[in-house]
C-alpha cells in the first residue's frame, strides 16, 4: 500500500431500508453516507458494521450505498480516513496559526479535544477505539492508523520546536511521541474509567500543565 496521507478532500470527488431516498448527489450523498458509517461503526463495533447497516441507518437503498462504495471495506477506508483526516486538519490549522503564540496554541487544541472528543456520548472515542482493536488483526487499517498517528505527533512536534526552540528535533519527536500517547490514554480512560475518574476540567487543567511541562523541559 502506498504512503497515507490524510485530508477531508480525500472524500470529495467513493435488507434495504423501509423508506428508500432520493439519490442526491455525490457531493452531498458522500458525506451522509460517511456520518452514517461513522455512528454504526461507533455504535455496533467492527462485528456489527456492515453496509446494509449503513445504508438502513441514512434511509437508502443497498444499491444506492454500493454505486458510492462498492464494498463494506471500501466503505470503512473511506470512513477512518475521514475521521482521522477531519482531526488532523483541524488540529493543523489550529497549531499553525499564528496569531496566538505556540503555547496558547496547544492550549486551544487541547481544548478542542476535550470538548469535542472528550465528552459523554461522542461518536469519535469509541469509533477510534474500534479502529485501534481492529489495527490488531487487519494489516492495511494498521497502515492507515499508523499514518495516523505520525500526523498527530508532527503537530505536536512542531509546536514544541517553536515553545522550545533549544530543543533538539529528536527531543522534540520523542516529546511529540509522549504527548501523542497521553491524548490516546486520555481516550481510553475517558471511555472505560468508570465512576471513579476525576472531572473533565481537573483533567483539562492537568493536561495543559503536562503538556506545557513537556514542551518547556529543558534538554
Amino acid at each position: 500500500m502506498d504512503k497515507l496521507e490524510f485530508t477531508s478532500a480525500d472524500l470529495h470527488g467513493a435488507g434495504d431500508a423501509r423508506r428508500a431516498k432520493p439519490r442526491g448527489n455525490r457531493s452531498s450523498r458522500i458525506p451522509e453516507l460517511i456520518e452514517a458509517s461513522i455512528r454504526v461503526f461507533a455504535r455496533d463495533g467492527y462485528g456489527g458494521y456492515s453496509i446494509n447497516r449503513v445504508a438502513a441507518e441514512v434511509g437508502v437503498r443497498l444499491s444506492t450505498l454500493q454505486h458510492y462504495f462498492g464494498t463494506r471495506d471500501q466503505l470503512l477506508v473511506a470512513t477512518i480516513r475521514e475521521v482521522y483526516g477531519r482531526y488532523i486538519d483541524r488540529y493543523a490549522r489550529l497549531g499553525a496559526n499564528k496569531l496566538q503564540p505556540p503555547e496558547a496554541r496547544l492550549n486551544t487544541i487541547i481544548d478542542e479535544f476535550f470538548d469535542d472528543i472528550l465528552v459523554v456520548d461522542a461518536d469519535v472515542t469509541p469509533f477510534v477505539l474500534e479502529c485501534w482493536a481492529l489495527a490488531e488483526h487487519d494489516p492495511a487499517i494498521a497502515e492507515l492508523v499508523g499514518a495516523g498517528n505520525k500526523q498527530f505527533q508532527q503537530i505536536w512536534l512542531d509546536l514544541i520546536a517553536e515553545i522550545n526552540p533549544a530543543l533538539p528535533e529528536q527531543e522534540c519527536a520523542i516529546r511529540a511521541s509522549l504527548i501523542e500517547a497521553h491524548a490516546q490514554g486520555l481516550m481510553a480512560l475517558c471511555r472505560r474509567g468508570g465512576p471513579d475518574l476525576p472531572e473533565r476540567q481537573t483533567l483539562r487543567h492537568a493536561t495543559k500543565a503536562l503538556w506545557r511541562a513537556m514542551s518547556h523541559a529543558a534538554h
